[in-house]
């Protein structure tokens, strides 16, 4: 099957969350796309779902199922580490499907289609597509103009990863499945995703900002997104368990953090050593930022600004 772009979902446990994000594709995300003029498939690898449920959800999306729009692979053995979660998933994704783009998307992700969302989502798909580029840094915010800067910040040199969600061509994430040892990635496997990226190519690899309609976690919340980050997911792949306190320094990676094989361990070369305040927040080595520079944003169109003498939009 063909598709100009694959919507790429890991999904563990969170029934709620799984339905309402593929109601979102379903209903506001693809369309968008696929008024644009691309072809677009969403990929769900799915992972410790009751039988029922997952019954319930060929149910419900029986006919995007029907005409390829959603495809539904259920695991068949657990894991224990998040690389090779990412690492399965996505070599049945390309046994399947022959795709441009792929877009990474948390299954804890809300749509809020707009007019001019939808405008924006589009053209940066289009933008993506029509130029080959590597991979784009979807920022949250809440500018409605679509606006691109280089991947990388040389102010404060932080990989982008996948909360912001991710997007990459087909060879990236090729080149994902082929680096050593990513499938035994203990956290970071969207970080190092983006690194393979960027040192690929910093020229083609964009922060975009614009589209400012996915939430996630706390980052943004509105009446249909929690507040506060939700159960289940891969917390507990790496020895965390949901309602106990947190790492006071890592977070509920800490064990993944302190004792896991994390970006530095297979891209050493990147990413800053564990003893570096920067460490689990994707830091990424001097020396790396001088080899491999920022990038540069080359204007296809007007709509894509210049990052000379206007800095990134933050988060709320």
């Amino acid at each position: 099957m063909r598709r100009d772009i694959a919507i790429f979902v890991c999904s563990r446990g969170r029934e709620d969350l799984l339905t309402q994000l593929l109601d979102d594709i379903d209903n506001g995300f693809a369309p968008a796309l696929e008024t644009g003029g691309s072809s677009v498939c969403a990929f769900v690898y799915a992972q410790a779902y009751r039988p029922s449920f997952l019954d319930s959800l060929r149910q419900r999306f029986a006919s995007s199922l029907a005409s390829g729009r959603l495809i539904i692979a259920e695991a068949t053995a657990p894991h224990t580490r998040i690389g090779d979660v990412f690492a399965t998933a996505a070599a049945i994704l390309h046994a399947g499907v022959d795709y441009r783009l792929a877009i990474t998307m948390d299954d804890d992700s809300v749509y809020r289609a707009a007019p001019d969302i939808d405008a924006n989502l589009r053209q940066a798909a289009r933008d993506f597509l029509d130029r080959g580029d590597r991979a784009f840094s979807i920022k949250l915010g809440p500018a409605r103009t679509l606006e691109y800067a280089p991947f990388i910040d040389p102010a404060g040199p932080i990989m982008p990863f996948k909360e912001k969600m991710l997007w990459v061509s087909r060879s990236v994430m090729e080149e994902a499945l082929a680096w050593p040892a990513f499938a035994d990635l203990d956290v970071g496997e969207d970080v190092v995703l983006a690194a393979i990226a960027w040192r690929g190519g910093a020229e083609r690899c964009f922060g975009a900002f614009g589209i400012a309609t996915f939430l996630h976690l706390a980052f943004e919340t509105n009446e249909t997104a929690p507040a506060l980050a939700p159960g289940g997911g891969y917390g507990e792949l790496v020895g965390y368990v949901e309602g106990s306190d947190h790492d006071p320094e890592l977070g509920k990676y800490g064990k993944a953090f302190r004792g896991g094989i994390v970006p530095f361990t297979v891209m050493p070369e990147i990413f800053v050593e564990p003893e570096h305040p920067h460490h689990t927040i994707s830091g990424i080595r001097p020396e790396a930022l001088a080899r491999y520079g920022v990038g540069r944003v080359s204007a296809p169109d007007a709509v894509i600004a210049s990052t000379a003498t206007q800095s990134s939009p933050s988060l709320p």
